[in-house]
């Protein structure tokens, strides 16, 4: 819901930019920036807090990830200015599409990897204490 306040309160100040080509390019420029900003924040926090069973958290993130941007979408829709739709619905899943980036780029760096199967194998958790 935050991305949708955010994308639609950006948004009156670009109506005056350009022709009507440019002004969609910024409506729908706007919801993918705030959907990656989103994607790698949403991305970083399973790395850094694995929990216990790793996979079903970041199943469950990726999830909900999808859920709020097709949220957003809707109701940045609905918000504001019905003349500017989002008419390139990729836009709008950038951000599941950048947490799954930053979850499997950051899976495979040896820092997180090894605190990931610590993580999900106790059995390996407590041979290294």
């Amino acid at each position: 819901m935050l991305i949708a306040v955010l994308w639609r309160a950006v948004l009156p100040s670009a109506q005056h930019l350009g022709d009507e080509q440019e002004v969609q390019a910024s409506v729908d420029g706007t919801l993918a920036g705030l959907g990656l900003v989103a994607g790698v924040l949403t991305g970083v926090y399973p790395l850094i807090w694995p929990g216990r069973t790793p996979v079903r958290r970041v199943l469950a993130l990726i999830a909900t990830c999808t859920l709020g941007a097709v949220i957003a979408w809707q109701l940045g829709d609905q918000l504001d200015n019905p003349e500017l739709p989002l008419r390139t619905i990729g836009s709008a899943f950038i951000w599941p599409a950048t947490t799954a980036v930053v979850i499997m780029v950051g899976a495979i760096l040896p820092w997180t990897s090894r605190r990931l199967e610590l993580a999900a194998r106790p059995d390996l958790r407590d041979e290294n204490q």
